[in-house]
């Protein structure tokens, strides 16, 4: 079993990549970051990426089977995990789950739709511990609040050093959770805007 760690917002990049591997004789049937290969014959088989939100069992099962029918085998991907792994057995490379270019977009358009509902959750925790006067975002960007011992910044040498180190555990765990959450924001921000270009891309 061969394995390769790799990160993709794009999933037409994906896509290709799979297909290379498919090309080599590795077919995924593990989804990233930590992708898994089996062996397969070289060139035998078409990968397909889609996207779905969280589906129920039933949905789920039905999902399947749709592409089942249609001749696609599914890959990887469960439920809740939003991205599938499909596979044909088909020669053409070009073979597709999608019947047209807009329904091949529409994957990224609910990507986003997930993405941008976390990203909104993220920023509104942030704001309200903003706004109710928590003391720790208060002096999240003023590094020199972060220590509380009573005039460490006066003290000088291996005091000044001793200080320093016996507080900044305590720092890393008060001040470490605000800059994990505005650090989050930041990065489902970032996705979102990611996204929203792949998916203005996909419809042109």
């Amino acid at each position: 079993m061969n394995t390769s760690f790799k990160i993709f917002a794009d999933f037409d990049k994906e896509e290709r990549w799979l297909n290379r591997q498919a090309a080599e004789g590795r077919l995924v049937h593990k989804a990233g970051p930590l992708y898994a290969f089996a062996p397969v014959e070289p060139g035998s088989a078409v990968v397909r990426v889609d996207y779905r939100p969280t589906m129920s069992a039933a949905d789920f099962d039905d999902y399947v089977t749709l592409f089942a029918d249609a001749g696609w085998r599914h890959l990887a991907g469960t439920r809740t995990s939003g991205t599938q792994y499909f596979a044909s057995s088909a020669e053409r490379a070009d073979t597709e789950i999608f019947s047209d270019p807009s329904s091949r977009a529409l994957r990224y358009r609910r990507a986003l739709g997930v993405t941008g509902g976390i990203a909104a959750l993220y920023l509104l925790l942030v704001f309200v511990l903003v706004v109710s006067g928590n003391s720790v975002f208060e002096s999240l960007f003023t590094p020199g609040a972060w220590y509380l011992t009573p005039g460490l910044w006066q003290k000088e040498g291996w005091a000044l050093v001793g200080a320093f180190l016996f507080e900044t555990p305590f720092v890393i765990l008060r001040i470490g959770a605000p800059v994990l959450l505005v650090a989050a924001c930041i990065v489902m921000l970032a996705t979102v805007a990611h996204q929203w270009r792949l998916y203005r891309r996909a419809t042109v």
